[in-house]
């Protein structure tokens, strides 16, 4: 019972094993006699980047800042004399303009005419008093010459008295009389001398009164000039508030004239900025350098355009460089640059143009001298002074670079690119050098560079990479 029961349990579990021996016999026969597989290589996968061709354009460095306008040459007009205003130019209105030399107005001048008048009698009584004392010095030349001779008469006869009385020939009271009447004699030669010798210091004295009235004649006349103003330059005028008959005091503030041709801004450039201009002048960037501002305009011209700050403007005026501010502000690190406009007159402008007044807020770009045939890539291809490349065999590579200078959003390759490379323009994360690159041409950035590099010739051109320059107005 038990027996039977052991294999029927056995027996049954047994029948499981042939199955699996026969198919591992099955799957090793298989094995064995069939073909060996086939392996196919991985293919590697490529990143798809945004590239440009690296060209060479002819750049302009520009540096934009802003400024306030305002007159490059202002005159106040102050009276040096007083009296009533007898005469007023017609167009003496605030913002007319008038020409050089126009008179602007005339100050009574009857009162400095009486003062001519009264010196010149001063100064002919004088003269006749001049005269009228060399007269007398002839006069008592003449005399002197006679009473001279007087004396030599009586001094002979009193010579003789005394050699009659030395013989016993004279009296004594004969002598006495001959020696008063010599006395007399001496004393009337000696009185006329004395008058003489008094009459050369008041002659002086009238000379130097003349030369006195003609000082204050001569005063008295540019008295007269000054009562006539007149415009020293072609000017426009500012506030006027006078009226023909107004009384005006000497040292008075009439009104205030402005060269409207001329006008100055002066421009805050930042100082790490303003060594662009000079790249092409000195031929390297030197940011830290100070230069003469007397030297400054003659080494260095620079042109700008000048617009008017403003919702809705859109006048720009031509510009050149003046002059460079003599310190650097410490606080901000700002160089004052002053720009001159000239506001031409409707004759000379070539459409009509309002002028540029002052107390306008403008912007201001000044451009250096253009750089031909330059290395110019965007600025954000730039990592760590290197940029990524594609290689003929579709790599990616690496190119360290130095830059001649950055502006707006490009840069000026100085050394490392020769042009025609492919740039990579985007940051390929994770960049490995040499992974294989689907390089995809992008013609908007292209189109966005030369645009960016036109900005600063102030034209805009979608079909070339050069620049047009600036023209003169």
């Amino acid at each position: 019972m038990s027996s039977s029961h052991f294999w029927g349990t056995w027996g049954k579990r047994l029948l499981v094993f042939p199955p699996i021996i026969v198919a591992i016999i099955a799957y090793t026969w298989l094995v064995k006699h069939s073909p060996p597989l086939s392996l196919q290589p991985e293919e590697e996968a490529s990143r798809m980047l945004d590239t440009i061709v690296v060209e060479r354009m002819d750049v302009r460095p520009l540096v934009s800042g802003f400024g306030t306008a305002k007159y490059a040459r202002s005159w106040r007009a102050v009276t040096q004399v007083e009296g009533r205003i007898v005469n007023i130019h017609p167009d003496l209105r605030a913002g007319s303009r008038i020409q050089a030399d126009a008179v602007l107005l005339e100050i009574d001048d009857s009162d400095y005419q009486s003062r001519i008048d009264e010196l010149n009698a001063a100064i002919d009584q004088q003269n006749a008093e001049i005269e009228q004392l060399e007269q007398s010095i002839l006069n008592d030349e003449k005399n002197l010459t006679l009473e001279n001779e007087v004396l030599e008469v009586l001094q002979r006869e009193f010579d003789r008295e005394q050699t009659l009385l030395s013989r016993q020939a004279g009296s004594s009271a004969s002598i006495d009389s001959k020696r008063r009447e010599l006395l007399t004699q001496v004393k009337a030669v000696q009185d006329l001398q004395n008058s003489m010798s008094l009459v050369a210091p008041q002659i002086k004295a009238l000379q130097a009164m003349v030369r006195q009235s003609e000082v204050q004649k001569e005063q008295a006349l540019r008295d007269i000039e000054r009562t006539t103003i007149t415009a020293p330059f072609d000017m426009r005028v500012g506030s006027v508030q006078l009226e023909v008959g107004q009384f005006v005091s000497s040292g008075e503030e009439l009104f205030v004239g402005y060269s409207g041709t001329d006008m100055e801004i002066e421009v805050q450039l930042p100082l790490q900025d303003i060594h662009r201009l000079f790249v092409s002048e000195i031929g390297d960037v030197e940011s830290r350098e100070t230069l003469n501002p007397e030297t400054f305009k003659e080494m260095f011209q620079f042109d700008a355009l000048v617009k008017v700050a403003g919702a809705g403007s859109t006048e720009s005026y031509h510009g050149r460089f003046l002059r460079v501010r003599e310190i650097v502000d410490a606080q901000t690190k700002m160089v004052g640059f002053v720009v001159g406009v000239k506001n031409l007159p409707p004759a000379e402008q070539e459409r009509p143009q309002p002028p540029l007044l002052e107390g306008a807020f403008c912007d201001v770009d000044i451009f250096g001298t253009p750089l031909s045939d330059q290395l110019v890539i965007p600025r954000r291809a730039i990592r760590n002074d290197s940029v990524y490349l594609v290689d003929g065999q579709s790599r990616l590579t690496k190119q360290d670079i130095d830059v001649t200078f950055t502006q707006d959003d490009y840069a000026v390759v100085a050394s490392g690119l020769k042009g025609g490379e492919t740039l990579v323009i985007v940051n390929p994360s994770p960049a490995i050098v040499g992974m294989l690159v689907a390089p995809v041409q992008s013609d908007e950035e292209t189109q966005r560079l030369a645009a960016s590099v036109n900005k600063a010739y102030g034209v805009s051109r979608k079909d070339s990479h050069t620049p047009v320059p600036l023209s003169d107005h």
